[in-house]
Order: structure tokens, then sequence, then C-alpha cells
């Protein structure tokens, strides 16, 4: 079939009305799941495309949402946009997504984009500093969620973990294992996420009254090269630790590097362990103790999140704080 198809043609051949047709398009309520169901079957097979242009003129829509994520690279952010963009597609909206490697101003340049292109709905994930650019769009009602930090709190919906929590009993577990000089290198701390670990991290050591060693708190950005860093400063520390506590797999992935260029063996020497449980935690070697994320279903969640939004004009909708587990393997 050509794009010649229209959407009198698809009525035609499922044998329901035109109007029936643009209600299962645009997502809109009381179709039949059968009726929804052979309508999608059908414009899948004419391969018919509505014009999302004249649509959004009409309708004042484009079906369009924008993703904005801070880093690419960080392999736990390319799951969540695969789920959003494969959550967003069923839903029939299509996903644009810019890459703000952490910068303030790269944030403001790209919600500004995405107001230009008209986007129905943006799912951000900002630094703190930028709380300003959140409180103009929510003075103009624009549908927004938050993605695993928070930026501007009681204002738009955010999707996440309990980091506090999830920080919490990674440490716990580490100090159960028989580790008390745990060090902790930390994540961006202009990031939620990031001070929300570190708190975790502190209260586990206070709740067992181990006193907190500031010097065995460094700080880092998430990346593998800050964690190779911070693990470096570490290891010339006269009162080394015993164990690692990573902010994030990646990081915890650069802790490796040190040790190993320092010829120290994870467990025996240090423990380490990271957070959120990317592809390469499993094969690092030994594996990686850390906590896994549900990513995929933060993606997902958020585009449902923010369909809600922009579909019924809710404006007031409660945080979706999703669990995270121990995935206990060989590093602790």
């Amino acid at each position: 079939m050509t794009n010649s198809i229209t959407i009198k043609d698809v009525a035609s051949e499922a044998e329901v009305s035109i109007s029936t047709v643009s209600r299962v398009i645009n997502n809109k309520p009381d179709v039949g799941v059968e009726t929804r169901k052979k309508v999608l079957e059908i414009v899948d097979k004419m391969n018919y495309n509505p014009n999302n242009v004249a649509r959004g003129l009409v309708m004042k829509k484009t079906n369009t949402i924008g993703l904005i994520i801070p880093d690419i690279s960080n392999p736990f952010f390319p799951e969540i946009a695969r789920a959003i963009e494969d959550k967003a597609q069923k839903l029939n909206y299509s996903v644009i997504f810019f890459n703000t490697d952490n910068h303030l101003e790269r944030e403001k340049k790209a919600v500004e984009l995405f107001k230009s292109k008209q986007v129905d709905g943006l799912i951000v994930s900002l630094s703190l500093g930028n709380e300003k650019i959140l409180k103009e769009l929510k003075s103009k009602n624009y549908p927004v969620v938050q993605i695993d930090r928070s930026v501007l709190n009681n204002s738009y919906p955010l999707v996440s973990i309990d980091n506090e929590k999830s920080a919490y009993q990674m440490v716990k577990y580490i100090l159960k294992k028989g580790n008390h000089k745990i060090a902790h290198i930390t994540g961006d701390l202009n990031t939620t996420t990031a001070r929300e670990r570190m708190e975790g991290y502190k209260k586990a050591l206070k709740d067992y009254g181990i006193k907190i060693n500031k010097d065995y708190i460094v700080e880092g950005d998430y990346s593998q090269n800050s964690g190779f860093e911070a693990m470096q400063k570490l290891l010339k520390l006269e009162e080394k630790p015993t164990a690692v506590f990573a902010a994030n797999d990646l990081s915890a992935a650069g802790v490796y590097k040190a040790l190993f260029a320092a010829d120290l063996k994870i467990p025996e020497d240090i423990a380490v362990a990271g957070h959120d449980d990317i592809d390469i935690a499993s094969l690092l070697r030994p594996e990686l103790t850390t906590m896994r994320q549900p990513k995929y279903s933060l993606g997902e969640r958020a585009v449902t999140v923010l369909l809600r939004m922009i579909n019924n004009q809710e404006t007031e909708i409660e945080d979706q704080i999703l669990k995270t587990n121990l995935i206990i393997r060989e590093s602790v």
C-alpha cells in the first residue's frame, strides 16, 4: 500500500465509522477492545500513516514527546530511553531526545527547542539549578514528568526510586558482611540521586554506630573515569577502606580498574559494590554486587503518566516510586 491510503479506506476495511478510526488512532476512550484491536491491525496492514502535521493543526497536538537525558553514554539511560520509545510507539506517539551532558545551559536549550517544536509534553532528567525552567513550564500548565531526578518537588510528578533507601540497603549488606571501613564514591552532587544515595550511605553507618570518616567520601560524577580517580585517592590514605560503595556501576568499573592497577584483589583486599545493575555489572570479574533499578519499567511508567497529563489534563499526579533489589554477586 502507498501513502495514498486515507482514513476513509481504513474505516471501510474495518467496517466502522471514520470517527471510530480517529478515536483509535488518537488513543481516545469509548472504543471496544476488539474494535480497537481490529482497527489497529488494519492500520498496520494498510500501512496507514495519518498526517500528524495536519492533525496537529486541527487538534493542537503533534503526537510527539520530548525526552531530555543527561548522558547517553551512561548505559543506565539508553535502556530507559528504549522503554520510553517502545511505550510511546505503542500509543502512536513519537519521541525526540536531547542529550545534555549534565550542562545547565544545554538543558535550557533543550526545553526551548522542544517548545518550538510544539511537542505535547516532556520527560526530563535535569540537574539541580534548573528549577526555574520547570517553574516557568508549570505556570503555563505544560505537561512534564521528571524521571530519575527530582528538581522541583510537589510541582511535577517524579518517576524514580527511593535512592536513599536503596543506598542504605546496600551499605547495610556490606556492613553485615563484616566490612566497617566503607568508602563512598558519590555521583554528580548537582543531582538529587547522588545526594540521596550519599545520605543513605551516611544513615546506614550512623545506625550501626560507625563514625563517618570524611576522607572516605570522594566526589565523583557517575563516570568510569571518576571512579578510577576517586579510588586512586582512597588508596593513598594511611588507613585504607576495606570496602567501597560506588554511586553507580559505571564508576564501580573505574574502581575495579584502579584496584587491578594496584595489584589488589576483589573482594579479598577490598570489597566493591555499585548501583543500577547495568549490563556491565554481570560482565565484570568478579561479578559486581549492586542494586537493580527497574530501568525499563521507569521508562514505561513515565510515558503512561505523561500521556495521562496530556490527554486528560491531569496536572496533580502522585510520584511513582519503584522498588530496587539487592543483587548479590561476587564482589562483596
